[in-house]
């Protein structure tokens, strides 16, 4: 007779075999490449159907069993029948043959060692394949970033061979694959990226633009918004790539109903430029094509099929246009010029109101170089019309969002710009449409961004130099200070603006001298520009120049209120001026009550219907109030009171806030306090204090409540009436 542990050895290495060969298959599975993983599952699939067998097999042996099984004695008999319970007092020795319990201490020794050494090894394995994976994957990113697409692809593709889940593997095989063109294959590559990690941001971004490529447009929308699902704080970056989808969406249909055009015999552009490819032909006769071209570039119809016919091809392909193109402005005849100027001319028009187009075009290979040779050149006749021509066509290009991203990323910015301001300091006819380049330029926080170190050295000195000199074209200049204002929008070049003691006295000069020669309107557009900028310079307080010219800024703006009313962006600019300036300068402050300021700021804040020069109004005298003892008895002696109190009622939490400190201000006058005890400040203030969303509103209402109650008996009764000390008690908890 057979050991039966040695039979319970037996079935515990043929347990262990199985476990193994188990494993095997989902390393496969898990691992493998497709023809082994298919192998894999048929493996698997044969195991299960085996076990499945035996396991019927099994059952129906135990049935049969107990079929033939002998009928047991009858249990024994009792006074009260048949005992059910019979009392084995001698343990059995023996054991159920599939018991665990029959393996040894060494068996099970051995069994767990054997599973620890498994998963170290196993372990141990992945962490190679990890290694190789990531060598592969640096390798993949260097080919990429070289350009050679299809060697990272290569690389990627066998460095999942090593390690099936590598989510970087994917992402970056999926956007290799989008680089090819090859759209299809990067959405299977993003699914497997997502069946590794469900909340991969960078693999949902790139089925979006696999989508894009293959023109499916709703399931790219969807792509983006599960990515921003992933990570909801790249809202701004996943507007982007929406706006990019609704655009492309937008341009395919212009083309598809630029092609109906065509096929209803709308041929315009089309015939053109198939008559415009002749060659051997003078530049006249090119010329005179492009003239007429021009006038079909009317709507955004034909400026499509312009686009589609192939109509920017012009610039590289046509036997006589890139052949004068690429040529020395100064080897050129005069023929030659007006062609280029007549072409430069249409494109201009083909890309008003056409992101497209302009994307196109200035993806031209060759173009920013081409463009800025002409615009450089100092040549006079044709070639200053055309010259004109360039700087017009990148004015016209940097209008839209698109288009100015595309001038910095293919234009070298720092040669730009130097050229942009040459041209501003000539009485050229190029000069105010360049002021406007720099302009449009500037409302982009890249270009914001790649000025921020070098500002000092590529824009301010030679910004300075156009406001100095007086031959520039003055034309350019309100042009030019609205660049700079655009650009003092980044907190980094405001602080770099503000330290700058001659920017400063030459926007003080200006104002003063300019607002003397109103109403010009040259003198006007300055004004109201060097304004704009002071405004965005006075909100770096802690600068030393804003010590220093607080007080000849804080003249000219009063000056501009009381006697230029009219000029209503004037009055609006210099009252946010005085907002910035009076709450932090005594100086000033001191000079402004003693010269009839504090009646201006009242007069606007009961009668001015803009709203925002109100609550600036309202900042400003809170300034005075503060520090000024003339500002606190004109207010109160003026009516003034009942003024500030109808600001509580203001849905603006800021000029709440404002006023409850002015109030707390005008406080300091004895009789105030009295005075509103006939009122229900102290009610309103509670409710404020209580409700208020910003913390300093919430603070002033309880500053206020208590100089009220402090001032007079009234307000205090008033105040425990209505259980304010629990009310401020709390409010003080949350500000804490």
């Amino acid at each position: 007779m057979a050991d039966p542990q040695t039979k319970d050895s037996k079935k515990l290495n043929e347990f262990i075999s199985k476990v193994d060969e188990i494993e095997s298959l989902v390393k496969t599975l898990k691992y493998g490449e497709d023809d082994d993983v298919k192998k894999a599952m048929q493996k698997a699939d044969e195991i299960i159907a085996k076990n499945q067998a035996q396991l019927t097999e099994k059952l129906s042996q135990t049935e049969e069993e107990e079929d033939e099984e002998e009928p047991k004695e009858p249990l024994p008999q009792t006074k009260t029948g048949f005992s059910k319970t019979v009392i084995n007092k001698s343990p059995s020795t023996a054991l159920p043959p599939n018991s665990p319990q029959t393996m040894t201490p060494a068996d099970q020794q051995g069994f767990m060692a054997a599973m620890e050494a498994d998963a170290r090894e196993r372990a141990e394995r992945r962490k190679i394949a990890e290694k190789k994976a990531n060598e592969l994957k640096e390798k993949g990113n260097d080919e990429f970033r070289q350009g050679n697409f299809e060697k990272a692809l290569e690389l990627y593709t066998e460095g999942l061979t090593h390690l099936k889940d590598h989510l970087a593997l994917w992402t970056n095989k999926a956007q290799t694959n989008i680089k090819l063109g090859r759209f299809e294959d990067a959405l299977v590559d993003c699914d497997w990226a997502i069946r590794v990690f469900h909340n991969s941001m960078k693999a949902h971004v790139l089925m979006g633009k696999a989508y894009m490529g293959l023109k499916k447009y709703d399931e790219a929308r969807q792509a983006y918004k599960k990515a921003l699902e992933c990570e909801p704080s790249k809202q701004n970056l996943i507007t982007d790539y929406l706006t990019e989808v609704d655009r492309a969406e937008k341009s395919q249909q212009e083309e598809e109903k630029a092609r109906e055009a065509f096929q209803a015999g709308e041929q315009g552009p089309v015939a053109l430029l198939q008559q415009l490819k002749k060659k051997d032909q003078l530049p006249i006769y090119y010329s005179g094509g492009f003239q007429v071209l021009q006038n079909f570039l009317k709507n955004n119809d034909q400026r499509t099929l312009f686009r589609t016919e192939g109509g920017f091809q012009i610039i590289n392909d046509h036997p006589c246009f890139s052949k004068c193109f690429s040529a020395s402005p100064r080897s050129l005849s005069k023929e030659e010029l007006d062609m280029l100027n007549s072409g430069i001319a249409m494109f201009i028009l083909a890309c008003e109101d056409n992101e497209k187009n302009q994307e196109l075009l200035l993806n031209t290979e060759g173009l920013p170089e081409k463009i800025m040779r002409f615009v450089e050149v100092k040549i006079k006749g044709a070639g200053r019309v055309l010259k004109s021509s360039c700087v017009k066509l990148l004015h016209t290009v940097t209008i839209s969002a698109v288009g100015r991203s595309l001038v910095l990323q293919k234009f070298d910015i720092t040669r730009l710009l130097t050229t942009v301001f040459n041209l501003i300091q000539t009485n050229d006819t190029a000069a105010l449409t360049a002021g406007c380049v720099l302009n449009n330029l500037a409302l982009d926080n890249k270009f914001k961004q790649l000025l921020r170190d070098k500002i000092e050295i590529n824009v301010l000195p030679a910004f300075e130099n156009v406001l100095k000199d007086g031959s520039s074209n003055q034309a350019v200049l309100p042009t030019c200070i609205s660049t700079i204002t655009n650009l003092s929008n980044d907190v980094v070049i405001r602080k770099k603006l503000s330290e700058r003691k001659d920017l400063w006295k030459i926007l003080v000069e200006a104002v003063s001298k300019h607002k003397e020669k109103l109403p010009q309107p040259l003198s006007v557009e300055l004004v109201e520009a060097c304004l704009g900028l002071m405004f965005n310079l006075t909100h770096e307080q802690s600068s030393v120049n804003f010590k220093e010219f607080s007080l000849p800024i804080c003249k000219q703006c009063l000056t501009i209120c009381k006697s230029l009313k009219h000029f209503k962006l004037m009055v609006s600019r210099s009252l946010g001026i005085l907002s910035h300036v009076l709450p932090s300068s005594i100086p000033s402050v001191d000079w402004f009550c003693d010269n009839e300021g504090v009646e201006v700021l009242l007069f606007i804040l009961k009668n001015d219907e803009e709203s925002t020069n109100r609550k600036c109004s309202l900042k400003a005298l809170t300034g005075c109030t503060q520090i000024n003892e003339h500002a606190r008895v004109f207010i109160v002696d003026h009516k003034g009171l009942g003024t500030l109190i109808k600001q509580l009622k203001c849905d603006d939490e800021t000029v709440v806030g404002n006023a409850a400190l002015c109030l707390s201000h005008c406080t300091q006058i004895p009789k105030v306090s009295a005075a509103l005890s006939k009122t229900d400040i102290i009610k309103d203030l509670l409710v404020l204090a209580r409700d208020g969303k910003k913390p300093a509103l919430q603070q002033n209402c309880a500053i206020l409540i208590a100089k009220l109650a402090q001032g007079d008996q009234r307000n205090l009764e008033r105040l425990r009436e209505l259980h304010g000390i629990d009310i401020l008690h709390s409010c003080m908890k949350i500000l804490k």
